[in-house]
């Protein structure tokens, strides 16, 4: 199977939809389009679609961390917070990355297994 089209979704231009025998089996964010290096014409199989997935859960747990810190959440205590919503540790500490290399963390979230308990 193949990727047929790539299509944005009206309700919410930031994700786009992928179209695989004429149906949408998935979204992305659509600022992940290019890093995900997914084309139409590419083959849509399990490390694909796994790829996809894991995009999507980092770019939830970003959203929810930005929300976070709108309502003042302490940064050192952010981790623990998105963990505490059940976001994967392995989205957090993507999406943790991403909001560091963005701005929004001042400090670079520590990665690895001892890098936090979890909660």
């Amino acid at each position: 199977m193949n990727i047929e089209a790539l299509r944005t979704e009206p309700d919410d231009p930031g994700l786009t939809g992928i179209v695989v025998d004429g149906r949408i089996v998935s979204v992305v964010p659509t600022h992940d389009i290019e890093a995900l290096g997914l084309t139409v014409g590419q083959q849509w199989d399990h490390a694909t679609q796994s790829r996809v997935e894991h995009s999507l859960l980092v770019d939830r747990a970003r959203r929810d961390a930005l929300i976070l810190l709108a309502d003042g959440a302490p940064e050192e205590h952010l981790s623990q917070e998105l963990k505490a919503q059940n976001h994967s540790p392995e989205a957090v500490n993507d999406a943790m990355q991403h909001l560091h290399a963005d701005g929004w963390l001042t400090s670079l979230p520590p990665v690895g297994p001892d890098s936090e308990p979890d909660s």
